[in-house]
């Protein structure tokens, strides 16, 4: 008997110490769940507020790696483009005058309308003068490396002498190298005008020259144009006159064999393009006044 009561103690004990662990772990259990509400029930943390771009300091600049708005960029390349047309211009009119001087620089168009329109002085006695326009309407004369050729050069020439011409009250003919027009041609005095070689020859290779025809029909009338245009062409260009190289082809020059016989002619090389450009291209005034000089101290000798 004693031995049962013993074992009833013991189980006693058992249950009282399994129903303190229980106790304890319901209450942690409850403490658990009241904590978890707790959290579920804590309002959320505020969200970092973006900065607002309008309201950035204008005066900060963007750091380095930000694009510029399209807007922008493109109102400063618009900027770019209107400063160079704007320096585009300044050097174009800063230059338009030398870009004028040179020769083609007006179309023929355009320079034949200016001698046709240059006004008419009133003159006594009016005479017919041609005008050949050495190589026009059938090659290009000599040629320059730059792509400069004597036709040109010629044509240039024969217009600003019609102009100065026209202007004393003459009838002035330009004439092509080969014009049908040449064929009985008759003036009173025709005048053919060329300028020679554009290749380096030597250092002498400058002034230029004027003969007539080797078996002219009319030796003194032609003797007189042609001492005329050597003293005044001399004198307004300062060039020399080389009468030692006046060519064959100069002589026997085919319009002197075409025109009228009762018109005197003569044919001038106005100088080397080479050693001689400066004055034929960027003082063609002074070379077409030498011509007209020339051309008016034979019709003034000749009345």
């Amino acid at each position: 008997m004693k031995r049962a009561s013993t074992v009833k103690k013991g189980r006693g004990a058992d249950n009282v110490q399994r129903a303190a662990v229980e106790r304890s772990q319901r209450a942690g259990r409850r403490q658990a769940t009241r904590q978890a509400r707790r959290l579920s029930s804590a309002p959320a943390a505020p969200r970092p507020r973006k900065a607002n771009a309008s309201r950035v300091d204008s005066s900060l600049e963007a750091p380095a790696g930000v694009e510029l708005p399209f807007g922008v960029r493109r109102a400063f390349v618009a900027a770019i483009v209107l400063v160079a047309l704007a320096l585009i211009i300044v050097v174009a009119a800063q230059n338009w005058q030398a870009i004028a001087a040179l020769p083609g620089a007006a179309s023929e168009a355009q320079l034949a309308a200016q001698s046709a329109s240059a006004p008419a002085a009133s003159s006594p006695s009016p005479m017919r003068i041609g005008i050949v326009s050495g190589h026009r309407g059938n090659d290009s004369g000599a040629v320059c490396a730059d792509g400069l050729t004597e036709a040109q050069v010629n044509f240039d020439h024969a217009v600003r002498v019609a102009s100065l011409l026209r202007a004393q009250g003459h009838t002035v003919d330009i004439l092509d190298e080969f014009d049908p027009r040449l064929q009985g041609y008759v003036a009173d005095a025709l005048v053919s005008i060329h300028v020679d070689s554009c290749a380096y020859i030597n250092d002498l290779a400058t002034g230029f020259k004027v003969a007539r025809a080797l078996d002219s029909r009319l030796p003194e009338a032609e003797d007189r144009l042609v001492a005329c245009l050597v003293e005044r062409y001399q004198a307004a260009t300062g060039l020399r006159f080389h009468a030692n190289t006046v060519t064959y082809d100069m002589t026997q020059y085919h319009a002197f064999h075409e025109v009228a016989p009762t018109t005197p002619a003569a044919i001038i090389e106005t100088g080397f393009l080479y050693l001689d450009r400066t004055i034929l291209t960027r003082k063609a005034d002074r070379v077409a006044q030498g011509i007209v000089d020339g051309i008016l101290c034979y019709l003034a000798e000749d009345r």
